[in-house]
């Protein structure tokens, strides 16, 4: 993006190169002759976004692809809207990385808290398990255990996003867990695995 901004300084020159006008800088970004510096940039941009999918397809996990992504298109965003690039992109350029945002969102549920909620639906009704039939909570447990564990050092370094999808977890995980405990009186919340405490670890993701 770095390398963007300081293309757009010298937007001036650029015009000469590209053929677009006489040299002149145009009244405003998308004056007549700015057609193939905004074709460039538009471009710039999409190689960049195809580089950070060519990474993120080399990570293992599916939750890890889509933070790294949902990371750098954030990044993008950000960076794009807070400068004179903005003016130099499609008029529905943020529309789109926006639902590509809310994209990576959904796609990361999906990848990391659905399969662990899913365990508590295995039970099904009120009905008292046998003893000796393994309880769907020791199967949540595990599975929420395991995906805390493997997201412990995943980091969402802006603050806005982090709280965003650190709330989109707990908004989905948490009420899921106390349910089920509302609907199955019988059973009792292992030691440290009250909804608060679960609440309290689900905080504390994507610090890094």
């Amino acid at each position: 993006m770095g390398y963007l901004r300081c293309m757009l300084r010298r937007r001036v020159s650029l015009h000469l190169v590209l053929g677009c006008g006489d040299g002149e800088s145009p009244a405003t970004p998308l004056a007549p002759g700015a057609e193939g510096i905004n074709r460039l940039v538009a471009e710039l941009v999409s190689c960049l976004e195809a580089a950070l999918e060519e990474k993120a397809a080399a990570l293992a996990s599916p939750g890890l692809r889509q933070v790294f992504v949902l990371n750098n298109t954030h990044a993008v965003v950000r960076r794009a809207a807070g400068s004179d690039l903005r003016h130099f992109l499609p008029s529905d350029w943020l529309r789109v990385r926006e639902e590509r945002i809310e994209g990576h969102i959904r796609g990361y549920m999906d990848a990391s808290w659905v399969p662990v909620v899913s365990r508590l639906d295995s039970g099904g009704g009120r009905t008292k398990q046998p003893a000796r039939r393994r309880s769907p909570l020791i199967a949540f447990y595990t599975a929420f255990q395991n995906a805390c564990s493997t997201q412990r050092c995943w980091k969402v370094p802006n603050p806005a996003l982090r709280s965003v999808l650190r709330n989109t977890v707990l908004e989905y995980v948490v009420p899921a867990y106390r349910r089920y405990l509302d609907d199955h009186p019988e059973v009792e919340a292992a030691p440290g695995r009250t909804v608060e405490e679960l609440e309290q670890q689900l905080s504390d993701l994507f610090e890094g």
